[in-house]
């Protein structure tokens, strides 16, 4: 006898949980209240340009491969992806840029032209040992389910955590790299993918400058949001069942109960909305005490112009790179008034997403969640400071901006259920990590697991790929 699944909420890793069931023999239904399946990976029109929402780099292909392979499938048949080289664009507020490249020799003769030789012969180094450092990390302490914490305490794993110092502060061990403050800043920034700030990371996080430095950034024709959509295209054809427009009201047991009153019984429920949303709303359990990620005020542009000092994709520093972030992680939360941000084109690499000699501009501004009290007037100061930070680094015009679209953190928690706003879901901090990161089976609901950036192993596409897949092995008993 087949197993009925329900999976609530068709993010990423809904339909790649409800794609690996299908494929097992699985009777699965996913409810999405939205009108598209993607969640944060999704797509938005401003004007006559198109975008990407949420999520803009694809990085670390394993994952996304592996889902394809285990289901018969390849990759390349469903996606095109294409490398982004240059990945990015650094700008510093000193004026000085940089062009990030996998491209290693590229690399040491942009750093030995900015700072000198010493510092350039010095890279190799560091992209070595962040190279092993990932090899090691992701198979031993990523890619596995927890039962407790004594399943870090094998002679394995502590001897891991030894050799690369996994624990130790991820800023202080790239300033053992690179003694200039802008590489430090370039080599360590990357945890902001985690909403974290590498001044509180642990050095195992570097794995995130590998894969950019180590593996490239690329792009997926269509957009980020053509990844989850080309997964419930394949979930669909092997029998899942995608129910769009149908927002879920409460999980009992094994009972999903949707908002227009019906009922549906399941063998296992596996949630892919916030974790502490259905906690706390769907299975009406009080708060937790847990610490959540920063926010992102986003600003989607239809611009009268191309913009040639700015590639696909590119990074703004501001000058204050620490106290910047001070403010954003650190109680009383504050906003910057020289904020670091990113901005990305694109039509750049695909041309289609906006009109000739125009462009889709995408903002995103790391900024702190709904612990803080925002104000219209802080949303218009930022802005400001984005549009002048583009005209001091391009052409750009504020009178070229055709049409705008803001989205800040009431929007993140209104649309997609995050709690607090915080875009980037719990926080990774150390003791929300790996073993200690709330677990993808239920405590107190044998019939419920999770799948999403905030249970295990955390945020960003590959790891919520990984954390579907390890939702399913917990339900196949595998």
């Amino acid at each position: 006898m087949s197993r009925r699944i329900g999976i609530v909420g068709a993010g990423l890793g809904g339909v790649a949980a409800a794609l690996r069931l299908a494929h097992e023999g699985c009777e699965v239904t996913v409810f999405e209240k939205t009108a598209e399946v993607g969640g944060r990976a999704k797509t938005v029109r401003v004007g006559d340009v198109t975008m990407d929402a949420g999520p803009t780099l694809l990085m670390m292909r394993e994952p996304f491969h592996r889902l394809f392979e285990e289901v018969g499938e390849r990759l390349e048949d469903h996606l095109d992806i294409t490398l982004c080289d240059p990945s990015y664009r650094v700008f510093w507020a000193d004026g000085s840029q940089i062009d990030g490249t996998p491209n290693v020799a590229r690399m040491v003769r942009q750093i030995e032209h900015l700072v000198g030789r010493e510092e350039a012969e010095r890279y190799g180094k560091l992209i070595g040992d962040l190279a092993e450092l990932y090899r090691e990390s992701v198979p031993n302490f990523v890619r596995r389910n927890y039962n407790s914490p004594l399943d870090l305490a094998s002679p394995k794993a502590i001897h891991l955590v030894l050799k690369h110092h996994m624990l130790d502060n991820l800023a202080a061990r790239v300033a053992r790299y690179v003694e200039d403050p802008r590489l430090r800043m370039l080599f360590s920034f990357q945890t902001m993918y985690l909403g974290l700030s590498p001044y509180d990371a642990p050095w195992v996080y570097g794995v995130l400058t590998y894969m950019e430095y180590g593996e490239g950034i690329w792009h997926p024709r269509g957009g980020l949001g053509e990844i989850p959509r080309a997964v419930a295209r394949l979930a669909e054809t092997k029998g899942a069942h995608i129910r769009l427009e149908t927002p879920v009201a409460s999980i009992d047991g094994n009972r999903i109960t949707l908002e227009n009153g019906e009922e549906h019984v399941f063998d296992a429920i596996i949630a892919n909305a916030d974790l502490p949303y259905t906690e706390q709303k769907l299975a009406g359990r009080r708060e937790k005490r847990r610490r959540h990620s920063c926010s992102a005020l986003m600003f989607y542009m239809d611009y009268d112009g191309e913009l040639p000092e700015l590639l696909h994709h590119n990074v703004f520093f501001g000058a204050d790179f620490k106290e910047n972030l001070d403010r954003l992680f650190h109680e009383p939360l504050a906003l910057h008034p020289d904020p670091a941000f990113y901005a990305a084109i694109s039509a750049k690499t695909e041309p289609k997403n906006a009109p000739a000699e125009r462009s889709n501009l995408y903002i995103l501004v790391p900024a702190p969640n709904l612990d803080y009290s925002w104000t219209p007037e802080d949303v218009e100061r930022t802005r400001q400071h984005v549009f002048g930070r583009l005209c001091g680094a391009s052409s750009f015009d504020p009178a070229r901006v055709l049409a705008s679209k803001t989205y800040g953190p009431q929007d993140w928690k209104d649309d997609l259920n995050l709690d607090k706003g915080a875009a980037f879901g719990l926080s990774h901090d150390f003791w929300q990590s790996v073993c200690f990161r709330p677990s993808n089976r239920d405590r107190f609901n044998p019939h419920l697991f999770y799948a999403g950036a905030s249970t295990t192993p955390g945020n960003g596409l590959p790891m919520v790929l990984i954390s579907a897949e390890l939702a399913v092995q917990r339900i196949l008993g595998k």
